[in-house]
This record gives structure tokens, sequence and C-alpha cells, in this order.
């Protein structure tokens, strides 16, 4: 293909074709190029375009631009999970900036890179509603995330992102009332997860002596895991807390009734209440195994 072409040599028309070839080059680049952003108009959270998670789209901010998307997440509407937010191909000249907002449109999240076309990823684990969500991308540096994004525009680009569940969650979730609590058996371990820094973990059982042992025999490194027993009329009987990280648990249950059901709850806490709700109490998170035992 040739980029040559013979033309007038009269002033006029060389300024003419010069003119034409400006305009020319100010859409493209006002378009990224040859891109033209499929998801406009979706410059405000009202016009948010709805997206599938794990699908990968492709878009353009432009001059006093943002992109509004909206998404729900895969977990129930009583569950916790991670889920990722990941920005690639970012433009040479764009630093790339994530808001997240939840259904009342408060802002629940905001990450901003710090180079131009550097990738961004951000994890969320407090979304226990399944939405709706939004999330906004911007050309900012460190200005004001207001809904409507106004004042935090700092320059354009083309980028790639994607949405997606990463299904961080346990087998018993969600368990996290003791409305919901899980049955399990004694003598036999079990392995959960705490999720999100909010989240307790419940789960019910009925003796099969009246003397026995709450043990919890593995806690992921940053889980200062804490333990809760409830009666069968959900009244706190004890209560204790690993001092750190990783630390493990050996409770002795005593005067248990094997003809009622009890109740446990599982949380990343330090020093706080053991509510019946768990209010107040969430400080860590991660991996847990633990079982209810006979006591011989």
């Amino acid at each position: 293909m040739s980029y040559f072409k013979t033309i007038p040599t009269s002033s006029s028309s060389i300024l003419a074709v010069l003119v034409i070839a400006s305009v020319g080059l100010l859409g493209a680049c006002e378009l990224g190029g040859s891109f033209t952003d499929p998801y406009e108009p979706n410059d405000s959270i009202s016009e948010a375009y709805p997206i599938d998670l794990g699908e990968s789209y492709t878009a353009f901010i432009s001059e006093n631009d943002a992109d509004f998307f909206e998404f729900r997440t895969e977990h129930g509407s009583k569950t916790f999970d991670e889920l990722e937010i990941s920005v690639t191909d970012v433009g040479s000249d764009l630093y790339i900036g994530i808001v997240v907002f939840d259904s009342n449109r408060e802002i629940i999240h905001q990450n901003t890179s710090r180079t131009k076309g550097a990738n961004l990823t951000s994890t969320l684990r407090d979304l226990q509603s399944d939405g709706p969500y939004y999330v906004r991308f911007s050309g900012t540096w460190g200005n004001d995330w207001v809904v409507d994004g106004i004042g935090d525009y700092r320059n354009t680009g083309r980028y790639t992102f994607r949405v997606r569940n990463l299904n961080a969650n346990d087998a018993f979730a969600g368990n996290h009332s003791i409305d919901d609590a899980h049955p399990i058996d004694t003598g036999q371990t079990y392995n959960g997860v705490l999720v999100s820094n909010l989240e307790a973990d419940y789960y019910s059982f009925t003796p099969s002596s009246d003397n026995m042992a709450l043990v919890i025999s593995e806690a992921g490194t940053d889980l200062m895991i804490g333990a809760a027993l409830y009666g069968p009329d959900r009244q706190l009987l004890g209560k204790q807390q690993a001092s750190t990280g990783g630390g493990l648990l050996n409770i002795n249950l005593t005067n248990m009734d094997t003809s009622v059901t009890y109740y446990l709850r599982f949380s990343g806490t330090w020093g706080h209440d053991y509510n019946v709700d768990g209010t107040g109490d969430y400080r860590s998170r991660g991996p847990y195994a633990f079982s209810v035992q006979d006591v011989d």
C-alpha cells in the first residue's frame, strides 16, 4: 500500500490537504486510533454498561472521560468471596484508576496505578451481597473519587479489563449467621476459610458425650482465630482466641447435654465482643481446620 499520492501543487490545494489530514488525526486520537469504544455512553453511574464476570472488555478513556460498568457477583447474597478486577494492555500514556461502588453508590474500594501504561489489579473480599456493584475506570492520579468522576481526569488511553470471582470460599458458605449454621458430626475434621475480615463461620452439632474438646488443628499464618460456643438457647457459653497469627486452640467442652444442639462460631478476632451475630470482633482472615472430639 502506498502512503504517497500526487496532488496539485497550488498553495490552496496543499493547505486543504493538510487541514483534512489534521482533522483525521484528531479524530483517530479521540477514538483511540482505529478503536471505537463500543460501551459509550457510559460516563456516569446511571449509564453503567452491564458486564459478565470472567469476560474481557476493551475500552478507551478519552479526554474528561470516565467509564462505568455494572456487575453482579456469582456467589449468593449470604456468602463472602474474593473478586478480582484486573486491568491489562494499558495505554502508554494512561495512569489507570479503579473505583468500586456498592448498590447504594457508596465507594467501597479505590486503587490507582503509579506508572503510565502499568497494569493494575484489585482484590475485593467484603462483597457479601450479590450486587449490583459498579466499577469506574478513569485516567487519574491522586485526585478526588466522586461518584460522577468530576475532577480526577488526567490522561487518556486504551485498556482491557476483566472482573472475575475467584471462588475462594469453602464448602460450607454461606454459614455466616447462627441461623445458617452448617451441621457437623463429632469426631470428624472440617476445613473452612474466613475469606473476609468481616466474616464469621457458624456450625451446629449434637454432642456425642458430656465431655468433649474443640480442637483447631490448623490456622493460616495471618489468622488469629477466635472460637465461641453457644447453647441451644443461643446464649454464649464460652470463648477463646489465639494470641498470634497461625495459633492453634484446644478447648474443653464440659457438662454437655447430648440431647440438644450447640453452635460454634469462628472469626478472625482478638480481644473483642463475641455477640451472637458477631458484630465488632473481626480482625483477620485465612484458612483453618477443626474438629469436635470425645475426651476419654
